[in-house]
């Protein structure tokens, strides 16, 4: 065995350790306490990662759904954008269907509903709605227990908002 190696025993007490060494720490950055703010958040965030690249224009639908909607009203813009970065940090912790099940655990559903509408408003954002964007949304449905009729509906009326001046 190699200096740098551990045994294969420790190595295995040190995995089954780490899920729970940081249970329940309620420092800075340690802590794990999601909010309905940040649940909300969460389906936005997660469209805007769903293709891989994060564009202007998806953060700045964030910011400005941020600043309209009565969820974050009272935030400045600068929290307003380090919430963002700190879903986005969750995001990639977890993995998009997982923070998504969580976000829906603690929102009401009228909530799950304006989430996924705020979250189909950045897919229409950089005016450009790929395969991997409408999978994620599609996926959202379930994972944020929504009806496939009422989703159906909230992304038609998306698209409808975003019809240009020749349609």
């Amino acid at each position: 065995m190699k200096p740098t190696e551990a045994p294969a025993s420790t190595s295995a007490i040190v995995d089954a350790a780490r899920p729970t060494v940081f249970a329940g720490l309620k420092g800075r950055g340690a802590d794990n306490i999601l909010t309905v703010e940040a649940a909300a958040m969460i389906p936005m965030v997660a469209a805007m990662l769903a293709d891989g690249r994060v564009e202007d224009e998806e953060f700045a639908q964030i910011e400005h759904i941020c600043a309209f909607s009565p969820l974050w009203d009272r935030n400045s813009q600068t929290e307003n954008a380090a919430a963002i970065v700190r879903t986005i940090k969750l995001i990639e912790d977890h993995g998009i269907p997982a923070t998504c099940q969580r976000a829906a655990a603690l929102l009401s559903e009228p909530l799950r509903e304006t989430a996924f509408a705020f979250a189909v408003r950045v897919v229409f954002s950089d005016g450009y709605v790929g395969q991997l964007e409408r999978d994620v949304v599609e996926q959202m449905i379930p994972w944020l227990g929504l009806s496939p009729d009422r989703a159906r509906m909230i992304i038609e009326v998306v698209s409808i908002m975003n019809h240009p001046a020749t349609a």
